[in-house]
């Protein structure tokens, strides 16, 4: 519940008609813009339980957009101009989440570049796949995997672990990672294998010396 109360001293007094003041950043909170609807309200407020969250809820028309922003408290109006100035905001989150497709979200909500450059939008709105998209984006630990596994009865697939057997498995000799492009120039030396050569006499390798004031030339082919 802590963090939910630093949702309330994120948002500017000036909703209340108060002046807003400067906002500053805090690269670790998250903007969740989320539709007003049960299940995806209850996702945002379990990420908001464990990670710096100010929610937005949308819901009405593309041309007509109704929005609130949870306070801490309860749901207070916001104008669409205060959402897209961040004029509502004491603290601005370093990154937005946008909750919803194209069809569900409001174009005019993604105008928000001049306070939170960093944004992604999550499509699909089963829960599963919110949790996932979310915990992808915001650094969620090992523990609030094993959390939101267990709040919706989900099955934690360790993907770092596949990859990383995967990459025993993997050998630069079956094939997948010969290059197209044409070998090094020095392998016009190994035209045969030496496997199928016969041995010949080679005359023993005799140090080169090099005095001081002299200069080894390679001859020219």
């Amino acid at each position: 519940m802590k963090k939910f109360f630093w949702i309330c001293a994120a948002l500017v007094l000036g909703l209340g008609g108060y002046a807003a003041p400067q906002a500053v950043a805090q690269e670790d909170a998250v903007l969740l813009v989320a539709p007003a609807r049960y299940v995806v309200m209850q996702v945002a407020f379990d990420v908001a339980r464990r990670y710096p969250t100010v929610m937005v809820s949308y819901q009405g028309t593309e041309n007509e957009p109704v929005l609130h922003v949870w306070n801490g408290y309860e749901w207070m109006p916001l104008s669409l101009a205060d959402y897209q100035s961040g004029a509502f905001l004491q603290t601005y989150p370093g990154r937005t989440i946008f909750l919803g497709d194209d069809a569900l979200l409001p174009s005019s909500l993604r105008s928000i570049s001049s306070w939170c450059s960093k944004s992604t939008q999550v499509q699909d709105l089963e829960t599963h796949a919110m949790v996932n998209a979310i915990g992808t984006y915001l650094p969620f630990t090992p523990a609030d995997w094993r959390w939101f596994a267990g709040r919706y009865n989900l099955t934690l697939t360790n993907l770092k672990a596949e990859e990383a057997e995967a990459a025993k498995r993997e050998t630069w000799y079956d094939g997948k990672g010969a290059g197209k492009d044409p070998a090094p120039g020095f392998f016009k030396y190994f035209t045969r294998s030496r496997r199928n050569s016969a041995p010949a006499e080679t005359a023993p390798v005799k140090p080169v010396e090099v005095f001081e004031g002299e200069v080894v030339e390679t001859p020219a082919p």
